[in-house]
């Protein structure tokens, strides 16, 4: 992927100022996509815009102008299997971060990075357009839904228990009430958990296996069960035909897959998603002010 020196200067996108620093983030996010999308053709993966990515490509034909991150989901079988290929697929210098690769990963999702961690060395930048952050593309799992909303109740609530104790692990060993905890997840799942400091990857794991204990042939409904934990918006969920087949779309000098049923979800997620709203999004903007100041802060040290 070649960009012309304009494509890295300062623009204005529908009344947004785009920064030539932020360009150079999408064109280094882009190029990570490009990998995962060559493995998702070599070995029959589907993938499907998500979240902004999604939106950009339908409503800009690229990034939203006051976006900054790419965003994919994945059914969770193919999820899994990308999860899997992705390390012996790629240059060592790329980091796969999820709790299957990382026993310290955090976050209930996956993503797959440029580099480890900051700072980017200079070879590193050279190859992603002298881009001088960590940057990547965030992975998300589509789990089933069973037919039955009692059992789509159950579920949901054994996963935010966990994940809830998973997040707030800390909290609890220091008010000393891990046992008790551990006590009630090992009763409700009929599982032996080890306390130690691989604890909360224990716990990742788990409510991964709770996400996706059903499968298509119980359920008519997909969703993210860590949107409905961290959102505490109730019950969230697609159709699953929805997700049926996929269609290209342009996503700026690329074509990516969007979900066939791209309206129904947009509308989901956004309501009136063709009408723009500036600076919407679920984190700081930009994501990589906190490597900026640390960078700061160590030019002044």
């Amino acid at each position: 992927m070649k960009y012309k020196d304009d494509f890295f200067k300062m623009e204005i996108i529908e009344g947004f100022a785009v920064e030539s620093e932020m360009k150079r983030v999408w064109a280094a996010q882009m190029k990570v996509l490009s990998e995962i999308i060559r493995i998702c053709d070599k070995y029959n993966i589907t993938y499907y815009a998500d979240y902004g990515t999604l939106l950009g490509a339908v409503r800009h034909k690229g990034f939203v102008p006051w976006d900054d991150d790419i965003d994919i989901c994945l059914k969770r079988a193919d999820y899994m299997k990308l999860l899997h290929v992705l390390s012996k697929e790629l240059p060592a210098f790329y980091s796969v971060n999820s709790c299957y690769t990382n026993v310290n990963h955090r976050q209930p999702f996956s993503s797959l990075g440029n580099f480890a961690m900051y700072p980017v060395p200079e070879h590193i930048k050279k190859q992603f357009y002298d881009c001088p952050y960590v940057v990547g593309v965030d992975i998300y799992p589509l789990d089933y839904m069973p037919y039955d909303d009692d059992m789509a109740q159950l579920q949901q609530s054994m996963y935010e228990i966990v994940y809830n104790v998973a997040c707030q692990l800390d909290e609890i060993r220091e008010q000393k009430d891990i046992q008790k905890y551990i006590n009630n997840i090992e009763q409700m799942c009929n599982i032996t958990l080890q306390d130690n400091d691989l604890l909360r990857n224990q716990l990742m794991k788990l409510y991964d296996n709770i996400a996706s204990i059903y499968t298509e042939e119980e359920s008519d409904r997909l969703t993210q069960f860590l949107r409905m934990a961290q959102m505490k918006e109730g019950t969230f969920y697609y159709m699953k035909e929805w997700y049926d087949s996929t269609i290209k779309m342009k996503f700026m000098d690329m074509e990516i897959n969007v979900p066939c049923g791209y309206h129904e979800i947009l509308t989901t997620l956004y309501g009136d998603y063709m009408n723009p709203v500036i600076l919407t999004s679920a984190h700081e903007y930009p994501f990589y002010k906190r490597q900026k100041l640390y960078n700061t802060r160590q030019t002044l040290v």
